[in-house]
């Protein structure tokens, strides 16, 4: 389970967001809505541990009941547009690479395995053929494959679907479907419905400091 209590978080002395409070649950998609601007991708980033917010507490509890108060420890990360590849590294390296980072140890095998699953099967595509070759949409598969490796719990995604195409967003949903079935979770920030389309989602409105102090006015007045 995702415990997020009363975050808030400021940029060059602008309010973003605050108090912002959910829990999302074993099984569960929270999607993460709000114009843009508003800062949904702040607000994955600090999830992630990649910004730290001002306020606030996050706190993940595995299936043992074990409280992790880092939650990079359980998470994986998919930004909007930025993979996580070194472009200059081949396939096979770069999820060795990020495994290793985890404390994960694939076979060579584990890991051919995982980019047929993803439709990066061919040969040529596996060592000696640097990423920065791949096109967008091989690149997010291979991204993704990262993430499929990665054991985490809790998915993170931002506009996950971006790059691929219609076999790939089908393959992401399947993936993301199965993922909840073993009892993950995830939160996830997408404009295209596309990437949930027959799963069900818990959605959060992510407001603007200006909304927030509106709705407030709206109430007293």
């Amino acid at each position: 389970m995702l415990i997020v209590k009363s975050l808030s978080f400021s940029f060059e002395h602008r309010r973003l967001f605050q108090g912002v409070s959910f829990q999302v649950e074993p099984g569960s998609l929270l999607h993460l809505k709000g114009a843009n601007g508003v800062g949904k991708s702040t607000f994955l980033g600090i999830l992630a541990g990649i910004r730290k917010a001002d306020k606030g507490s996050l706190e993940f509890i595995d299936q043992e009941k074990k409280a992790h108060s880092d939650i990079r420890m359980v998470s994986a990360y998919l930004s909007a547009e930025a993979n996580g590849l070194y472009t200059k590294m081949d396939a096979i390296d770069n999820l060795r690479f990020w495994c290793t980072l985890r404390g994960l140890n694939p076979s060579d095998d584990d890991l051919v395995s995982s980019m047929e699953t993803w439709g990066l099967g061919h040969r040529l595509l596996r060592q000696n053929f640097p990423v920065e070759q791949f096109s967008t949409g091989m690149r997010r598969r291979l991204a993704l494959a990262r993430l499929s490796l990665s054991q985490a719990s809790c998915w993170l995604l931002d506009e996950p679907i971006y790059g691929l195409d219609d076999k790939g967003i089908k393959l992401f949903r399947s993936h993301l479907k199965e993922h909840l079935e073993r009892g993950g979770l995830g939160v996830i920030i997408s404009h295209d419905k596309l990437a949930f389309e027959g799963i069900k989602t818990v959605d959060y409105h992510l407001k603007s400091r200006v909304d927030q102090a509106k709705n407030e006015k709206k109430d007293q007045g």
